[in-house]
């Protein structure tokens, strides 16, 4: 690597201040050397803020399968803002009165003063990280995810082979069975159907998946992007809510002729559905209604066919496994997106 260009980690916190600190603890032990962490959180009622500092101050100890707690980083000095202060760049002078030898840049809290979302609480950070104008990447993380040492570094050297490589996403891990990919960096999208499928999902890693791909659009698990790219193609949508943001942004990327990159020596494991679990009512609605939106935004012409898929598929898998709540979810998702609602 010719260059050391900072990054920003950007790390939303909602009700899980236990898969929180555990990715922090993760991150924290990266070998990558210039990085700032930014933790998000969207009004959470679990006493979240007051954990992740005793875990920050080094009197929360993190157990995990990954890594050994190291309390010789700590304490790591944390600077916390508001929204409103954070979207206009923080405070220099707050921040750099909490450098150290041991930390060139504190841990950045911000209250987002709502549950505004996956869009919206990272785009509070990506706000203030624009603002600042120093880093030369963000690289967005979910929080149920702990990282490889090596994850950054590697994904930050695949991107800098080619200036068109505007997004990179990492070998995606299932955390409970940590030799099985959940995805290779991101997703195939099946427009005529309103349907994504993760590629290489469920397949052991036995290095079949260890060359570079170009996925439709990176998991947003784990998604580093350039800044220029954000300059370009603007934030993440936040009319989604929850679901097919990241989708909706490697479009647009993709739109601009950037390219998607996999890089399989960036290893993440991801505890998946940490924050929302796994298909719940509350899913079939967010992935219904902003799918039937995706289609619609970038692939019109199909609309008629996808709500035709969408009531087969709905109708059929919800009704054989029993879950008439789901199913009643996907009809309210359909009827929000044609009465035009978005957001929560």
């Amino acid at each position: 690597m010719t260059t050391l260009k900072k990054i920003y980690i950007l790390i939303l916190n909602w009700n899980n201040w236990k898969d929180t600190i555990e990715c922090l603890e993760s991150v924290f032990q990266t070998r990558y050397p210039n990085f700032q962490v930014i933790c998000i959180d969207n009004a959470s009622t679990d006493d979240s803020e007051r954990m992740i500092k005793e875990w920050a101050e080094g009197r929360l100890i993190v157990e995990s399968r990954f890594f050994t707690f190291n309390a010789e980083n700590k304490p790591i000095p944390v600077v916390a803002y508001d929204r409103k202060t954070a979207e206009e760049g923080g405070a220099l002078e707050k921040e750099g009165a909490l450098t150290s030898q041991s930390y060139q840049y504190p841990l950045i809290l911000i209250h987002a003063g709502g549950n505004e979302g996956y869009a919206g609480g990272n785009n509070v950070a990506i706000r203030y990280v624009m603002r600042r104008g120093d880093g030369a990447y963000l690289w967005i993380l979910n929080n149920d995810t702990v990282v490889d040492k090596d994850a950054l570094s590697a994904m930050v050297i695949g991107i800098e082979k080619n200036t068109r490589i505007g997004m990179a996403g990492s070998k995606l891990l299932y955390y409970d069975r940590i030799k099985v990919l959940q995805a290779a960096g991101g997703c195939k999208i099946t427009p005529w159907l309103g349907n994504t499928r993760l590629i290489a999902n469920n397949q052991e890693d036995s290095g079949e998946w260890d060359s570079p791909l170009y996925p439709d659009y990176i998991c947003g698990a784990s998604l580093l992007i350039r800044k220029e790219v954000v300059e370009t193609i603007g934030l993440l949508d936040e009319s989604y809510f929850l679901y097919w943001e990241d989708a909706d942004w490697g479009a647009r990327a993709r739109r601009e002729k950037y390219r998607l990159l996999y890089n399989p020596a960036s290893k993440v494991w991801h505890k998946e559905g940490g924050t929302s679990g796994r298909v719940n009512p509350l899913t079939d609605y967010y992935w219904t209604r902003n799918g039937l939106a995706f289609v619609k935004k970038f692939h019109p012409a199909f609309l008629p066919i996808v709500l035709l898929a969408y009531l087969a598929k709905y109708t059929i898998i919800r009704m054989l496994r029993r879950q008439p709540p789901n199913f009643l979810s996907f009809v309210r998702g359909v009827h929000d997106f044609c009465a035009g609602r978005t957001g929560k």
